[in-house]
């Protein structure tokens, strides 16, 4: 059967006489900049930047990374990531949508586990470690400067537990690297302590990497096909290379988002998501959108402020919670909807109680069939109450599908970070939170930083 591509239905986003939203003329005024937010980033894939958009196309890479893959998946039952916000949340949503949540000490049922371990909570990092049987786990070191404090406290927990429990030499075949290919802390002890490792390009930033070894070898781990990942990915990038804005999947969304936001006051983006197995997916973009346009300057170092608040909700239970607020508090958000048509299961749902008219209509029905019309039914209740929305169409969740997904939200984040004239791909503000926070753990460099936060906390005088 054929693959189907993801669509952008943006109807509930048009205004009319109750929906806030904007119109075919707004569209128009800003087309001639998206063609030149366009030309601009081809200029800049062509000069060698924005190198996520070469990720599909790295034929020995994919190869290496399924061959290495299938090799895991023939010596272990468990992979754990050991890896956070970008380095993690990529692997987490292919599992997530190949697997449906799981949590270490459930039944695999013949199925390989993945565990995304992104915390240093210490009873969680307790659970995990001691849920798993070591001699069937390998642990994956997902780090590009091998300078993340939580992934480098980890790994150095992980080193030693495996070393004692398993030999100093039977140990090294359970760990993997996935870091830069030359300079960092990890790539340093790979080379001296013999670790298997996987490279990520230099310029792949963390929250753009899920279709480099980052998010492809727990994908072939898993024994989701790395190349039809690809395959999906190529197709949305065929799709976004041209410059009429109405066949751009990609670039309509930024449009939308943008005008929306900066024309309409929507500065918060409601990704409510049908699908509960993509719902790491959904995670993961809002990480990838938050901290690309999140920005205090512009590119001619102009104090903007820029970004669109992302927020997450969950079809349908979130209807019976966060649907108050958007429909009858601030005037603040637009909603974008994840829809699935097919599903792997269903069911008919019985007609026990035919008399009575509180049960009776639901007889018969599938359930698939509720679910898509409680999205349709949410949707309505948003236009009708002033809130624009609008929705992403994907017929499944294959690793076809999840390619094309991941391409979409990454190119409609680039063409967004043109029309904010910010630079997506860096993350300055998070940066200086690690500064305090290496200086607040002793790092050499930073006692300048901890000093400052030693003083802050011992200042603190307003608590009850």
């Amino acid at each position: 059967m054929p693959h189907r591509d993801i669509h952008l239905d943006f109807n509930e986003s048009i205004a009319n006489s109750t929906l806030q939203g904007i119109n075919e003329s707004e569209i128009a005024g800003i087309t001639d900049n998206f063609v030149q937010v366009h030309r601009g980033i081809t200029a800049m894939h062509g000069m060698g930047q924005v190198q996520f958009m070469n990720l599909p196309y790295l034929d020995d890479t994919l190869q290496r990374v399924a061959q290495e893959g299938e090799a895991l998946r023939q010596q272990f039952d468990y992979m754990v990531v050991l890896g956070i916000g970008g380095s993690g949340l990529g692997a987490k949503a292919i599992q997530q949508a190949a697997q449906g949540p799981l949590m270490p000490g459930m039944p695999l049922d013949g199925k390989k586990g993945l565990y995304i371990l992104d915390t240093v909570d210490p009873d969680h990092v307790n659970h995990v470690l001691h849920a798993l049987d070591l001699n069937r786990t390998v642990f994956n070191v997902v780090s590009k400067s091998g300078n993340t404090v939580e992934t480098m406290a980890q790994f150095l927990i992980v080193h030693d537990l495996l070393k004692t429990k398993l030999g100093s030499e039977a140990f090294r075949k359970h760990i993997v690297m996935t870091t830069d290919a030359q300079k960092g802390a990890l790539r340093r002890i790979c080379q001296e302590e013999g670790f298997k490792s996987f490279e990520i390009l230099p310029g792949v930033g963390g929250r753009f990497s899920v279709l480099s070894p980052v998010g492809l070898l727990p994908a072939a781990f898993l024994g989701v096909s790395v190349y039809e990942m690809a395959e999906g990915a190529i197709r949305m990038d065929k799709r976004c290379k041209v410059q009429d804005l109405w066949t751009n999947p990609a670039g309509m969304l930024a449009v939308v988002t943008y005008l929306l936001a900066e024309k309409h006051g929507r500065k918060q983006l409601v990704t409510f998501n049908y699908d509960e197995n993509l719902q790491a997916a959904a995670e993961w973009f809002r990480q990838l959108w938050a901290e690309s346009l999140g920005k205090r300057t512009d590119l001619t170092g102009k104090e903007v402020r820029s970004g669109i608040t992302p927020v997450m909700a969950v079809g349908p239970r979130d209807q019976h919670s966060q649907m108050q607020l958007y429909v009858e508090g601030p005037q603040d958000k637009m909603v974008m909807f994840w829809v699935q048509e097919k599903f792997n299961a269903d069911f008919k749902i019985p007609n026990l109680y035919p008399d009575l008219d509180s049960l009776a209509y639901l007889g018969n029905k599938e359930l698939s069939e509720v679910l898509l019309a409680e999205q349709l039914a949410t949707e309505r209740a948003l236009s009708e109450s002033g809130v624009p929305s609008f929705r992403l169409e994907l017929y499944e969740r294959d690793a076809y599908a999840l390619g094309q997904l991941f391409y979409l939200l990454e190119m409609a984040t680039a063409y967004a970070g043109g029309f904010y004239n910010v630079n997506p791909y860096d993350q300055p503000g998070v940066e200086l939170g690690k500064k305090y926070l290496y200086g607040k753990l002793g790092r050499d460099s930073y006692q300048e930083f901890g000093a400052t936060l030693a003083r802050t906390i011992k200042d603190k005088r307003y608590v009850v």
